[in-house]
């Protein structure tokens, strides 16, 4: 009998050392092939490397623009939270986005999202119609949606830093600043300068599948080149302290 129960119990942890092994070598591509068509977006992965908890993808499209590169390496200690947990760099071009990833079940927790974009290079990519110049910082503690929908907290700040924008070619900015937070299930930014060229007071709101809705007030300080001024006076007649409101929905 006791033969027996020792067979049985070796067998037993066999098939469970076994199972793991073959979860833990589960093949990045096996996994993404199943899950690709109930993203929200089109996106399309190449050069993808490496298992579902530490893999590699030396380019991503999403809507069919390039995002560059990504790799990801799994903390197994948050299994005790319920969530698995990833950590990410992003590699996008001239830029580099660190974060950390929870997935919990109908839930997406982003945490300690730090980096810099080159906003010239992300215009360009994503075809913007204008062209940009500065670096975008992120400094996000933690965004978290729910069901990919709504926007359940969100906690940082961005800044675009020596911003400069416009067409045919950009004017100085300045300094802008957006802190970040989460209100009745929304992402909202609110919106500053450092003193620069371009005044800016306001918010703007997003959620998934939103458009932006932007409710702001500008304004085209001394050091402004003319054509700020000029540009600005198209959007409306300034106030008593040279503040023009402008609103707008952004897809």
């Amino acid at each position: 009998m006791l033969t027996r129960l020792t067979l049985k119990n070796t067998l037993i942890a066999a098939a469970v050392i076994y199972l793991l092994s073959l979860i833990w070598n589960l093949p990045a591509a096996f996994v993404w092939n199943r899950i690709a068509g109930q993203l929200p977006a089109e996106v399309t992965l190449h050069g993808l490397s490496g298992t579902l908890w530490s893999g590699h993808v030396q380019s991503m499209e999403v809507s069919g623009v390039s995002q560059g590169a990504l790799s990801w390496d799994w903390r197994p200690s948050h299994l005790l939270t319920g969530r698995i947990a990833l950590d990410l760099v992003w590699l996008p071009q001239n830029g580099q986005v660190d974060a950390t990833m929870k997935l919990g079940f109908g839930s997406l927790r982003l945490e300690q999202v730090n980096g810099r974009l080159d906003a010239a290079s992300m215009a360009a990519i994503n075809k913007a119609p204008f062209v940009l110049r500065g670096t975008w910082l992120l400094d996000v503690a933690v965004l978290e949606l729910k069901d990919f929908e709504n926007v359940a907290q969100a906690e940082g700040q961005l800044v675009w830093q020596n911003a400069a924008g416009g067409l045919p070619r950009p004017m100085e900015l300045g300094d802008l600043t957006a802190g970040l937070s989460g209100e009745n299930d929304w992402l909202v930014f609110n919106l500053g300068d450092q003193g620069g060229p371009l005044g800016l007071r306001g918010d703007a709101r997003w959620r998934p599948g939103q458009a932006m809705q932007i409710d702001s007030r500008l304004q085209a300080r001394a050091s402004a080149e003319d054509a700020l001024a000029g540009g600005l006076g198209m959007l409306g007649k300034p106030d008593a302290q040279g503040w023009i409101g402008w609103r707008a929905q952004l897809q």
